[in-house]
């Protein structure tokens, strides 16, 4: 599917709770509100589960959001409806940090004398803004260790800048966690060898929302995260309009809207804690109505690829799909997951990932090719092979074009594949070829 094939979303298209949103935020940031709003709704539903057509296992609701923007260009309203919407959960981790602090105040007051202490409370806090590894260790073998399950963390951050500052092995450490928290049951595993150290292997998954600026962003997803992973498994939105722009304003919610937003947002927690502090049951998500279409988008963006399209498409779909689903699933779940609206999160299936995807390859596809190129000769980001060539071509054409753009494979190959298995060209003569 082409990208001037993909029309934008609507409000129509949304389910009420984030209508309410759409309509108060500032025309040139709904798409970024919006879709930090569903990541946030995410992060308050770490019970639910979905089966992605791709993989074996379950999918826990987690995605990551950056938001690049010069500095003054309004990101700050990205604060405002991540403490609109986290409210419960941030007070419920604030009544947990107070019980951590208790129990240091008493430590401190009895001194050296360990033997009368009490056993060190298991303490579940899952909103933070900056964090150090071993600190995220503890916390996601705690959930564990009380509740038995893994839950998910919410991360947000106004400055991106500040996740980057470090050493070189906090970094390092930094990275390899992002790696494994956005699968479920993909396990961390710490090991160290100082007696003060926290070692356990956990589940952590995570759910974020982070601001900042373009040099930032470059120290933040650099060369080993574009090619390890890191870059796919964010989604990356502009957040800065035109020099000179007024400033954003937010419109003030109806008290009907209020109502919805609060009474929403207190359900999902509902959904995930009982009344008397457990767990409740894990809850699965039926969208196998839409592995057909997810089929379908990722079998149009791997024809690109045969067509060309280079090595970063090729990677980056997969993910932009995967995201794309998940906050798709939690859509779905907010309308209550009726019959009658699957055509609307279908229609936002689609959007969002060519969105996702886009957003990608703008920002980091030139560079993800530029180092694959130096293993297996992919192309910078631009029409594809297919595309380039004339509606009638020859074989010599192919493998020149083949070897302008440092495809690193041979032209004859893409001349099997489009005529034998694509079937998108038919020989007119020897060595003579026609689009079809």
């Amino acid at each position: 599917m082409k990208k001037n094939e993909i029309k934008q979303i609507k409000e129509s298209d949304l389910p009420p709770f984030l209508r309410a949103i759409w309509r108060v935020s500032p025309e040139r940031m709904r798409i970024q509100i919006m879709l930090a709003s569903i990541i946030c709704c995410c992060a308050l539903s770490p019970r639910i589960r979905v089966k992605y057509c791709y993989d074996p296992g379950y999918h826990m609701l987690v995605a990551n959001l950056l938001c690049i923007g010069r500095s003054a260009c309004g990101k700050g309203v990205m604060r405002w409806i991540v403490f609109l919407l986290l409210g419960p959960l941030i007070e419920r981790d604030n009544a947990e940090r107070r019980k951590e602090q208790e129990y240091k105040d008493f430590c401190r007051k009895k001194g050296n004398v360990k033997k009368e202490l009490p056993d060190e409370p298991l303490t579940v806090v899952r909103y933070m803004q900056n964090i150090t590894v071993p600190k995220l260790v503890k916390r996601a073998d705690f959930m564990v260790r009380r509740y038995g399950d893994p839950l998910s963390f919410f991360i947000f951050s106004d400055e991106l800048a500040m996740l980057t500052k470090g050493s070189g092995k906090e970094r390092e450490e930094r990275e390899a966690v992002g790696r494994t928290s956005y699968m479920l049951g993909e396990m961390y595993v710490r090991e160290t060898l100082y007696q003060d150290g926290y070692n356990a292997m956990v589940d952590i998954n995570t759910a974020s929302v982070v601001c900042g600026q373009e040099y930032a962003l470059r120290k933040y997803i650099g060369d080993s995260a574009i090619m390890g992973g890191d870059a796919g498994r964010n989604i990356i939105v502009r957040m800065d309009g035109g020099l000179g722009e007024e400033a954003p304003v937010i419109l003030p919610f109806t008290e009907e809207e209020e109502a919805l937003i609060e009474s929403t947002t207190n359900q999902l927690m509902r959904e995930t804690y009982t009344e008397d502090d457990k767990l409740q049951p894990i809850y699965k998500v039926d969208m196998s109505w839409l592995d057909g279409d997810v089929e379908r988008w990722c079998a149009a963006q791997r024809d690109l690829v045969d067509k060309g399209a280079g090595a970063a498409h090729d990677s980056f779909y997969k993910r932009s799909s995967s995201s794309s689903f998940r906050l798709a699933t939690m859509i779905y779940h907010l309308w209550g997951e009726k019959e009658e609206v699957q055509e609307s999160v279908r229609k936002f299936y689609y959007w969002a990932a060519q969105f996702i995807l886009d957003g990608q390859l703008d920002h980091w596809g030139q560079r993800f090719n530029e180092l694959a190129s130096s293993e297996s000769g992919c192309s910078e980001r631009q029409p594809t092979l297919y595309d380039q060539l004339p509606k009638r071509f020859t074989r010599d054409q192919v493998c020149q074009l083949v070897d302008k753009l440092k495809l690193g494979t041979e032209g004859r190959k893409f001349i099997y594949k489009w005529k034998t298995k694509k079937r998108w060209i038919k020989e007119v003569e020897k060595d003579v070829y026609e689009k079809k």
